[in-house]
């Protein structure tokens, strides 16, 4: 399946796809569409006063694609997308733009898609000795853990000429299976016919342009002089990937649901070193955990601990933390900091030249060697790390959508965080919805509106208004109201699908259809959110939903009025059983969508109801 860009995916819809998915109603992957905030073009023109010198390399290991290097034509990074590459972090090419918009809304359409070009480079006062010296070598993978590329689908590298035209010096083209599990090193000669004060090189790819489509990814980018056709190793030892979870399946836990399971909860972490090099070297790892806030450590779970045997040339390893023991955890809220890094003995970029080293102080080999991992305590459960990779959704009226957590003790529901991400669908409503048992009915619903929003990762916040206890495992979600895919944001990192639960078709499936974290997080409390006496005044239930005869309101309620779809009032057949219930009739009414207004006290709320 696909996997995360450091940048998130961000896809947008192309109404053919939609409207075959469209057909069948299910749980789905979907393509995020595009914010109008990022409509405005973000390429990284940059003009330098002077152009850059000998060596040029980028390993990708820093967050985003590096404006001081590149001159981006809608690649991404990449922390996960790779299978085993050379270091931390590749580059990431495909048939969307950086704001993740598709080249064409045409789905079989082909063309040129993404480019990464370098900066101007200036080539100029070689001596005759160094002239034939200069290469070019990276390293390639097709598809990863995104999509493979087809056969009529190429990657290609270009150079500037002194005359200001490009030239084609290498290219590779698709449905090459086996190369979507490692790297394959290349190294280009830079001739004397490129070799100029305005140098610059290009790698560009084609295929399909409507979306997030055959994809190519690079890695370690490098040029200098003083190198041969067989420089394909260096002196660096990376880690190659993020941390394990420590905490299983979660990516943010409440501190009180922590406190609980501290002794269970925590896994021993892993990652993974590749030495470039063609000698063995000695090496060492540390693992510590530390308070964001103020950097105290909390725990030293390895400390400069030998790889034995020591790693060999050119090898790839996994290697594992200690057992994390009883963390003593913080009192209050915070941010915890996972670091893992290694101790390899690598400094600066070097050459052996004529018996001498050359020392290339810019760059540090070093920025590869550490791996950090925000593990959130405060007062949420949540599988995603924030990031949205893609989205997914249903296209059934009256469909749900859940995710399922588990708690240790009893406890309340103060809120839940939902990212939707299709702009498009602000404003629309939904019953937010939480659930001890999928069998039963609902232990809470609140029409809700989707709520505007300007950043692709920012979470819609919707507070409870009473007392909802949860004990064990338990659902928290949505139904819609159209018959449209709802959005909501797919984080890739770790595959949380079992916790995805639908409905559909009136009765509950758990997903096995689509990998990932569904971004539902929910808010909890050790204590009631409300004093007993305030909870009898404020509670207001209403149910069933959708209904198909006699609906309840329960709760202290001073009156009501029923609409339907144009707006009329309806006088519906009421009893009254209880002081603090109505029963309203809605058996022989059409189908469709009504609404409920109803006095509490000072309060008016509305409900929204699906007759069935």
């Amino acid at each position: 399946m696909f996997k995360r860009k450091a940048v998130a995916f961000i896809f947008i819809t192309w109404a053919l796809l939609i409207c075959a998915q469209q057909a069948n109603a299910q749980f789905q992957q979907l393509p995020t569409p595009i914010f109008p905030s990022e409509e405005k073009a973000i390429l990284n023109a940059r003009i330098l006063e002077n152009n850059l010198q000998l060596p040029f390399w980028d390993d990708f290991s820093s967050p985003g694609v590096d404006p001081a290097k590149w001159i981006n034509g809608g690649t991404t990074q990449s922390y996960t997308v790779g299978n085993a590459p050379p270091s931390l972090g590749v580059l990431l090419m495909d048939g969307v733009d950086e704001r993740g918009r598709p080249y064409s809304n045409v789905p079989i359409e082909q063309g040129i898609n993404d480019q990464i070009t370098s900066l101007p480079i200036d080539l100029s006062g070689l001596s005759e000795a160094e002239k034939n010296t200069v290469f070019l070598s990276f390293f390639w993978q097709a598809g990863g853990k995104a999509e493979l590329p087809d056969f009529n689908d190429d990657l290609n590298l270009f150079f500037l000429d002194s005359a200001g035209i490009w030239t084609q010096v290498w290219r590779v083209s698709g449905e090459l299976e086996a190369e979507q599990f490692f790297f394959t090193p290349e190294i280009i000669q830079v001739t004397e016919d490129f070799q100029h004060e305005n140098f610059q090189f290009r790698f560009q790819i084609s295929g399909r342009a409507s979306g997030p489509f055959d994809a190519w990814l690079l890695d370690y980018v490098y040029l200098n002089k003083n190198r041969n056709p067989n420089n394909l190793f260096f002196p660096d030892r990376a880690l190659t990937q993020t941390n394990s979870r420590p905490l299983g399946k979660y990516a943010a836990i409440p501190l009180f649901e922590l406190k609980n399971k501290n002794n269970t909860i925590w896994t021993n972490v892993s990652n993974e070193f590749k030495n470039l090099e063609n000698r063995f070297r000695a090496m060492e790892y540390s693992i510590e955990l530390r308070n964001k806030a103020d950097d105290a450590l909390i725990s030293r779970i390895n400390n400069n601990t030998p790889f034995n045997p020591v790693p060999l040339a050119n090898e790839r390893r996994t290697f594992t933390s200690n057992n994390f023991g009883n963390i003593d955890l913080p009192e209050a809220e915070t941010d915890l900091e996972l670091t893992t890094y290694i101790s390899s003995g690598d400094r600066f970029l070097f050459q052996i030249v004529d018996g001498d080293s050359l020392i290339f102080e810019q760059v540090d080999l070093r920025v590869n060697d550490t791996v950090k991992t925000i593990i959130t305590v405060k007062d949420f459960y949540a599988y995603d790390d924030g990031i949205v990779d893609y989205s997914a959704g249903i296209n059934q009226r009256n469909g749900m959508l859940a995710n399922r957590f588990e708690v240790e003790n009893p406890a309340y529901v103060k809120g839940i965080s939902i990212n939707f991400t299709n702009f498009l669908q602000a404003n629309t409503f939904i019953d937010l919805m939480v659930w001890n048992n999928l069998t039963n009915e609902p232990l809470f619903v609140k029409e809700v509106f989707i709520p505007e929003k300007e950043v692709l990762g920012e979470f819609a916040y919707f507070e409870l208004e009473e007392n909802v206890r949860v004990e064990g495992n338990f659902f928290v979600g949505f139904t819609q109201f159209t018959n449209d895919f709802v959005y909501v944001g797919l984080d890739k990192t770790f595959d949380n699908g079992s916790e995805i639960f639908f409905n559909v078709s009136g009765s509950w499936e758990q997903n096995t259809i689509v990998g990932g974290s569904l971004m539902i997080r929910v808010h909890l409390s050790e204590e009631p959110l409300l004093a007993e006496e305030e909870q009898n005044t404020k509670t207001l239930k209403v149910f069933p939903n959708p209904v198909t005869d006699w609906l309840s309101i329960e709760g202290d309620i001073d009156s009501y009025q029923v609409f339907d779809n144009f707006g009329r009032s309806l006088d519906l057949p009421e009893e009254n059983p209880e002081i603090n219930s109505k029963m309203i009739n809605f058996a022989g009414l059409q189908k469709g969508i009504y609404l409920i207004q109803v006095i509490q006290g000072e309060e008016q709320k509305s409900f929204r109801i699906l007759v069935k």
